[in-house]
């Protein structure tokens, strides 16, 4: 199953994953597991991430995108609540506009046969920039649910 819904300055990603909250909160969260995932040679592929995995510890991941250009993502952490919940700010530079700083949560449920992932992406101030993160969004978790 997947769903994705707008909601004014807010997305909502929604994904059911064959793997257990505690094999996708690891995957989120571990360095090498998410450079492993997040990107392909189609549109972009993350070179590093590094990680201080605390409550207001930094996170920034490095690529390419498919044009050869550099990108950085980056913010600090919110929530950590292993295996379910795992929040942070999301900051960007890849756009010729500063994009403000967002807030995303990633939510895990577990079901029956796995994990159901919900994102929620929220602070967006137009739309465009919205709709783009939630095309984005929705890529991403495929490229999670195939990890």
């Amino acid at each position: 199953m997947e769903t994705a819904t707008r909601i004014n300055d807010t997305i909502v990603c929604e994904i059911d994953i064959d793997a257990p909250p505690e094999r996708v909160f690891q995957a989120w969260i571990d360095p090498g597991q998410r450079l492993a995932w997040w990107g392909d040679d189609a549109t972009y592929r993350c070179s590093s991430m590094d990680s201080d995995l605390r409550v207001g510890g930094k996170w920034i991941t490095r690529g390419r995108g498919m044009e050869g250009k550099d990108f950085t993502v980056q913010g600090h952490y919110t929530r950590i609540e292993p295996p379910r919940v795992l929040g942070f700010t999301w900051n960007h530079d890849w756009s010729d506009t500063p994009m403000p700083e967002t807030h995303v949560l990633i939510e895990l449920t577990p079901t029956s046969s796995g994990t159901h992932v919900t994102v929620t992406h929220s602070g967006f101030t137009d739309a465009p920039s919205r709709d783009a993160h939630n095309q984005g969004w929705m890529r991403v978790l495929g490229w999670l649910r195939g990890y």
